[in-house]
């Protein structure tokens, strides 16, 4: 396995590189001997099961890329990755269905870690398309096919450059995803030459997304439920963006 580019020694390697990690701090944090985790990278010693759930657990990774550790160091998948069908993920399911039920009238969705569209309710589904998303599957696709100057969205370069910024950390917390950099960077090119200093003047409180529709305009901020304590991969990674008005003209507009 040694001087191998796919090993479990390279993989952990780029685990702790990723969290900017040294080997001595790793070794530390986590109680074990650094000595033994500069044999597992350099792949003169072959990790246990234990110690890679243990390393991805404690760098917060994804089920899948722990999975993917497991498979490359000989064990198999720790994580199911059952059909969404599968009578297991019924109660979770039913539990997404239920909270987006009850947060009508306001928008909710169901995304997951690419920001694939997976289900709406009917505001939201209502919003999407008076903003002119439908058929979009990707909610980020649809932002970049948005003409700034025709948006529905009001404070259109405040809230796009507040997503990629949101997407840098989301990719950073995955360790990279080539999918997701490549939405980030094309999403980035869309609005032009980045500057972290972009957004002057005070920042507020509550971030908000304001967004005009029939003559009215509405300001929302969100409050995302993740299932990352749900021990499978696919549901997992889906997380509940719950809609919010920030103001009471919002307010005033979902209850007519």
């Amino acid at each position: 396995m040694s001087g191998t580019n796919n090993s479990i020694g390279k993989l952990v390697r780029e685990w702790r590189k990723g969290r900017r990690y040294s080997q001595l701090s790793l070794a530390l944090e986590m109680g074990i001997s650094a000595k033994h985790i500069s044999f597992v990278e350099t792949n003169r010693a072959n990790p246990s099961k234990e110690l890679i759930i243990q390393l991805g657990e404690f760098f917060h990774l994804p089920k899948n890329e722990i999975n993917r550790g497991l498979c490359l160091a000989g064990f198999k998948p720790f994580y199911t990755e059952l059909r969404l069908n599968d009578g297991a993920l019924k109660p979770v399911l039913d539990a997404i269905d239920l909270m987006m039920r009850n947060h009508m009238p306001y928008p909710a969705l169901v995304l997951n870690k690419y920001w694939d569209i997976i289900k709406t309710n009917d505001s939201a589904n209502s919003l999407l398309i008076k903003m002119g998303y439908q058929g979009y599957d990707n909610l980020i696709e649809a932002i970049i096919a948005d003409n700034p100057q025709t948006s529905h969205i009001s404070n259109w370069q405040e809230s796009i450059y507040g997503l990629v910024f949101r997407l840098r950390n989301e990719i950073a917390l995955l360790g990279g995803s080539s999918r997701l950099e490549k939405l980030e960077a094309r999403l980035a090119d869309h609005i032009g030459k980045l500057d972290d200093t972009i957004i002057s003047g005070e920042t507020p409180v509550i971030p908000s997304t304001q967004i005009r529709i029939d003559d009215a305009s509405l300001s929302f901020f969100s409050v995302i439920s993740q299932l990352s304590t749900i021990q499978d991969v696919t549901i997992s990674e889906y997380r509940v963006e719950l809609m919010f008005p920030t103001d009471d003209a919002t307010r005033l507009f979902y209850q007519h």
